[in-house]
């Protein structure tokens, strides 16, 4: 097996476990990094403190998939699945951005360039991880010959 699109996976899966901690850490401890969040996203929030509050089970849930991510960089092929699960959750956010276009545009004032862009940027992440996880599976399933 070559190891430059293993360890490209690596590095792939070590990105996304290190942002979804930091992001959900962040969350829990922060209501200053979730500005900071919502402006590196461009959204427009009426902070309250309900809104506020709704931020931290998110942000349980982004720091456990970056220990899923962390578990799938340490050991790619062990944990494959792991590649599938997160191109479908890229892929459900980019749609979730098409699909709930009015409730994300209007009451977050995010242009729709904005939001498309999004919605490119998660098709572009769910891509190259399944990109890189075929490449990978190709190049062991090849070696194994």
């Amino acid at each position: 097996m070559s190891r430059v699109p293993y360890r490209l996976l690596q590095g792939f899966f070590w990105m996304v476990c290190t942002f979804h901690i930091v992001v959900g850490v962040g969350l829990n401890l922060s209501s200053g990094f979730a500005r900071l969040m919502a402006g590196f996203y461009g959204a427009t929030v009426d902070w309250t403190p309900q809104f506020n509050y709704i931020l931290k089970p998110l942000g349980a849930f982004m720091f456990v998939l970056g220990l899923l991510a962390a578990a799938a960089a340490r050991d790619p092929m062990r944990y494959r699945v792991a590649a599938y699960l997160f191109a479908t959750l890229f892929t459900i956010r980019a749609l979730q951005r098409v699909v709930f276009r009015g409730e994300i545009l209007g009451p977050f004032s995010i242009s729709s360039a904005r939001n498309m862009g999004n919605v490119v940027f998660f098709l572009a992440l769910a891509a190259t991880l399944l990109g890189l996880h075929f490449w990978v599976q190709r190049t062991s399933s090849a070696a194994a010959r």
